[in-house]
């Protein structure tokens, strides 16, 4: 037995929208300062534990860049830079989304354009928190 052949009134299924970051749709004006904003959290939040961390307990200067202390910054710079990757290729994703034509045509394009600059800003702030967590690598934490 063969497949039933296909209705031409079958409306082809529309792509898969992309998800949502923080809660906001990829479009969203929030979206061009969000990773920004994470970026700058992220920066101090950093800097702040590396501070605490060296006046609470500092490392043991045998362990060089090896300790516990730069291992959890350097944690907690993996998970922003995924979070703002996975960020940025969400908004890349909805930027690229088909036209709308009609009614909603202009809010649409606005939104894609949101979308698409708010995929680099999101990318702008991974390279960034690379950028500046590299040194987590070779730097002793408390000299």
């Amino acid at each position: 037995m063969s497949a039933p052949p296909s209705s031409p009134t079958t409306p082809k299924p529309s792509p898969p929208s992309p998800g949502r970051i923080a809660g906001l749709a990829p479009g969203h004006p929030w979206q061009l300062g969000l990773g920004l904003i994470a970026w700058s959290v992220w920066f101090v939040v950093v800097y702040g534990g590396l501070s605490v961390g060296c006046a609470v307990a500092p490392p043991a200067p045998e362990s060089r860049q090896f300790n516990i202390l730069n291992g959890m910054l350097l944690l907690l710079t993996l998970v922003l830079v995924l979070w703002l990757v996975g960020a940025a290729r969400t908004c890349a994703r909805a930027a690229r989304r088909p036209a709308d034509v009609g009614a909603g045509a202009d809010a649409a394009a606005t939104a894609r354009f949101i979308a698409h600059a708010a995929a680099w800003l999101h990318g702008i702030a991974a390279g960034a928190a690379v950028f500046v967590g590299l040194p987590l690598l070779a730097l002793w934490p408390c000299v």
